[in-house]
């Protein structure tokens, strides 16, 4: 357990790069990480389901399950009946012949089982690697020195697996790559890793798979990739999937599986309405356009019609408007046939319309969507018919639209920056998500939730608030909404000790200065930092208080540098602090330095 922050860290990225879950336990068959259900109760002895590790530990040899059930260690397990596991494969973690413990993969479902059997050489060396470092972490023996950066040691995995990985750092920038990712981008050697970055484009799901896609930048060039995106110390791990650009057939096991199940979290009474209007319309096939702040949840309620509704079995295809240049949104929606352009897969590519067929497409940030492909989506939603870039091939597609946006669409039209009959083709059901300062009821709901949520995907305990820091969280006015939440309670689950309480001096500094400035009005008003704002009468309005904050978070900050830093620290993200820049009037600020 003195290591556990070391090995929950390495469970969590072995766990999510191959797509099995992990379990980690000591000679005392004390549970030291895991991942999904293994997650739970770090730190205890196990008294079940130990047959297979006791045996590892005892002949300080592998072992491998293939079956759950019907190998001689299962037969006398006290689990055998109950026991949710196909297969298993178990490594014992070796010191001078001393067995410290067992490292171990499980599989829950038929195609993992059949995964980690074609794979179990492979999954045997990555564990082997992985033992090395928590050796030499524990021993700082002098062998192993090489292996004690963990950042090593993830390179090492990265060089050995099938799957690309990119290493990025907080800003998107590459900073390695390993040689199967160079294959699936097909890379040249001349190309310089500093010209490579990496941002995120939009989810797609196809036969109850979702992934989530990337657009790398390579120079001039830009490839959109399906993979996983990891944290890994103050950068991410960027893994891709075996159907990498130009394949378009999924060649290999996914490094994402499974159906995505969106949740509303919130008994407030604007969330009761809307998840009341949600059920009326979930099995509709009219269009709907949501609305709402940027980080107020579109997307989850948007996942949440198809799932409840009668598509729920179909795809559904997301793509965020915003986050495509334009020169690929078109491709990127209705395909492209072969040749099209310089540059286009030999046999061509199925676009996002094409592969929502039957299901649900989301467009999110409509509004940001060109005039001139408004007017090739208005096709589609009109006569259910799309024909691809380069081809004059028509066909058919049966697809229920939904789409969201932060803008006023009705502003945009009388502007003629979007078209009107598009505009009343996709508002046929309007629907308005609460901003969380609307709905300031949930904020303990959701603050459990997310806390809940992150523990689990890092292995850790979950930890309580305390009502101190509650009411903090209550009085904030959450300009970043739900994400700012969801972030807000990430970065105390990396501050809090494990199985501690938050309390109030956890909080990021802003909480605090915003309330005692606020309401105890105890602050000078040269004291002012980047989030208070000066001394009003309590009746100063939400929209003042945040445009004090955001003028003087840009005076804080040297903006010679970029306005990234001024977005994090105010928990917004930077197209947010931009429309909120000319929403006050701050262009001014925002260009003084």
């Amino acid at each position: 357990m003195s290591i556990q922050s070391t090995i929950a860290r390495f469970v969590q990225i072995l766990s999510r790069m191959i797509n099995l879950d992990v379990e980690v336990i000591d000679t005392e068959l004390v549970r030291i990480a895991g991942s999904g259900p293994y997650a739970n109760n770090l730190g205890r002895p196990l008294t079940t389901g130990t047959n297979a590790f006791k045996w590892i530990i005892a002949n300080r040899k592998e072992k491998i399950i293939k079956k759950s059930g019907e190998d001689s260690e299962c037969l006398s397990c006290t689990r055998r009946v109950s026991c949710q596991e196909k297969a298993f494969l178990g490594i014992p973690v070796l010191f001078k012949n001393e067995c410290l413990g067992v490292i171990s993969l499980v599989c829950f479902n038929e195609e993992q089982r059949q995964q980690l059997l074609t794979n179990t050489s492979l999954y045997m060396g990555y564990i082997e690697d992985i033992s090395k470092v928590f050796i030499a972490t524990k021993l700082e023996d002098m062998y192993y020195s090489s292996l004690k950066n963990t950042e090593n040691v993830i390179r090492l995995l990265s060089s050995k697996i099938t799957e690309g990985v990119l290493e990025v750092d907080d800003k998107g920038n590459c900073t390695h790559i390993n040689e199967a990712a160079k294959k699936q981008l097909k890379l040249n050697k001349s190309d310089k890793l500093s010209l490579i970055s990496v941002r995120p484009f939009g989810k797609r799901r196809i036969s109850n798979r979702e992934s989530e896609e990337f657009i790398i930048k390579n120079g001039a060039e830009e490839i959109i990739s399906p993979g996983v995106l990891i944290p890994n110390g103050n950068g991410k791990l960027l893994v891709l999937t075996h159907n990498a650009p130009g394949n378009s057939n999924d060649s290999g096991q996914p490094s994402v599986s499974g159906k995505y199940h969106s949740r509303m979290v919130g008994d407030s009474l604007p969330m009761q309405k809307l998840q009341n209007k949600i059920t009326k319309i979930a099995s509709s096939p009219s269009s709907v356009l949501i609305n709402g702040e940027s980080g107020s949840g579109k997307e989850v309620v948007a996942r949440l019609i198809h799932e409840t509704g009668a598509r729920r079995k179909k795809p559904f295809v997301a793509i965020n408007c915003a986050a495509i240049p334009e020169h690929l949104l078109e491709s990127e929606l209705f395909g492209y046939a072969r040749g099209a352009f310089t540059g286009a897969a030999t046999q061509g590519k199925e676009g996002l319309i094409k592969s929502a067929d039957g299901g649900t497409l989301f467009l999110d940030e409509i509004g940001d969507m060109p005039l001139n492909l408004q007017a090739k989506l208005l096709r589609v939603l009109d006569r259910r018919e799309i024909s691809p870039v380069g081809s004059s091939t028509v066909s058919t597609v049966n697809i229920r639209v939904i789409s969201a946006t932060h803008q006023n669409l009705l502003t945009l039209t009388e502007k003629k920056l979007f078209r009107e009959d598009l505009y009343y083709r996709l508002n046929v059901i309007p629907l308005v998500v609460p901003s969380l300062r609307e709905r300031k009821n949930d904020i303990p709901l959701l603050a459990r939730f997310f806390l809940k949520k992150q523990a689990k995907e890092m292995g850790l305990p979950v930890p309580a608030i305390s009502d101190d820091s509650m009411a903090y969280l209550n009085n904030w006015d959450w300009p970043g909404n739900v994400r700012e939440l969801a972030n807000t309670m990430e970065y105390l689950i990396n501050m809090v000790e494990h199985g501690g309480v938050i309390l109030p001096d956890l909080l990021p500094d802003h909480f605090c200065q915003l309330n005692d400035d606020y309401h105890s009005n105890r602050l000078d008003s040269s004291s002012i930092s980047t989030f208070s704002v000066e001394k009003n009468s309590p009746s100063m309005s939400l929209e003042e208080m945040e445009k004090q904050r955001i003028q003087a978070a840009l005076k804080k900050f040297d903006l010679k540098k970029g306005k990234q830093q001024v977005a994090d620290e105010l928990g917004i993200g930077i197209a947010t602090l931009y429309r909120k820049i000319k929403k006050y009037n701050l262009e001014e600020d925002a260009s003084a330095k």
